[in-house]
């Protein structure tokens, strides 16, 4: 093969591969009214014992429509869901140089599916009713590595109370060597 069939092969590898690359969000859009919401974690994955928060994005669906600092989420409600419990969460904006973009922060403390509520009035009164499955909160196990085991856990240190009965045991034997050296003098 000779070195420009090469080259064109490697170049024509190279576009495909960067023109096929599609990004991946996790985070759903639904239109309500002349509103696009997006809704998402903020730090994806999210992992189990890990500060995070949802995020909730909210745009005109039309490019003419309100810019989104002008768009007034004060009557939007977002609760989240899980097992049974419900809990309301504090809507806040990201940033003074995100208009659109609100947090709500929580921390996730099972792994599995939450369910996020929005319910209220968006903007100039549109109502807003609906729910969205963002991606799955993980176990920290899934970014722990090295992976610690049970046995590790158990046997990597003696801890407080391991210390203390070892110098327990160490003050003991001194005391009882002691004791022994003094009775040997005495005779």
């Amino acid at each position: 093969m000779s070195k420009k069939i090469f080259w064109a092969l490697c170049l024509f590898v190279i576009a495909s591969l960067v023109t096929n690359i599609q990004a991946v969000s996790a985070h759903t859009t639904v239109k309500v009214g002349k509103y696009q919401v997006e809704i998402g974690w903020v730090t994806e994955p999210p992992i189990v014992g890990q500060q995070n928060a949802i995020v909730v994005n909210v745009s005109s669906a039309d490019a003419n429509g309100t810019p989104p600092d002008k768009i007034d989420v004060s009557g939007l409600k977002v609760d989240v869901a899980y097992g049974g419990e419900t809990k309301a969460l504090s809507l806040q904006p990201l940033g003074e140089d995100t208009p659109g973009q609100y947090v709500a922060p929580i921390l996730p403390t099972i792994p599995g599916k939450y369910t996020i509520r929005l319910s209220g009035n968006l903007g100039d009164s549109t109502n807003i009713t609906g729910e969205v499955q963002p991606e799955e909160v993980q176990s920290a196990d899934v970014l722990q590595f090295p992976k610690v085991t049970n046995t590790q856990t158990q046997t990597n240190g003696l801890g407080l109370a391991g210390w203390l009965a070892v110098i327990g045991i160490v003050t003991g034997l001194a005391g009882l060597i002691v004791a022994l050296a003094a009775l040997r003098k005495t005779r």
